[in-house]
């Protein structure tokens, strides 16, 4: 898994978590796991980082408290919010290539997932 932020990238400013099928079985438990529990998931912790356009990102449950500075990404779910996000990933997990958007509330920005759309040659080259 990579993630980067990516400023006008695409539609727009972009924060990029770039998956295989397997990973993002991993990032929905992942994420399954710490909302049951009303914790926040530090993606950037299970991610290969960009070197040139870093990002840390947080998925958490409405009212958890997270750890984040001024330009961090910060993506705040209720629970319906979360069981449609979880809903938009699980068709990623059964395809060659495809991705979904996310807005990130008070930002410019979104969440782009992506499945075999950027591989590791591109992170290297790219990012």
């Amino acid at each position: 898994m990579h993630l980067g932020y990516f400023p006008d990238f695409k539609l727009g400013d972009i924060v990029l978590v770039s998956c295989d099928c397997a990973e993002i079985g991993k990032l929905r438990a992942s994420l399954s796991q710490h909302f049951s529990r009303g914790a926040a998931v530090a993606i950037h912790e299970v991610a290969s980082v960009s070197l040139r356009f870093p990002a840390r990102l947080f998925v958490l449950p409405q009212g958890a408290a997270v750890n984040a500075i001024n330009l961090d990404f910060v993506l705040r779910l209720r629970d319906n919010e979360y069981s449609d996000l979880d809903a938009k990933l699980k068709p990623l997990e059964s395809v060659l290539a495809g991705h979904r958007y996310f807005p990130l509330p008070g930002t410019s920005s979104e969440i782009m997932v992506s499945v075999g759309e950027y591989t590791d040659e591109w992170w290297q080259e790219f990012a």
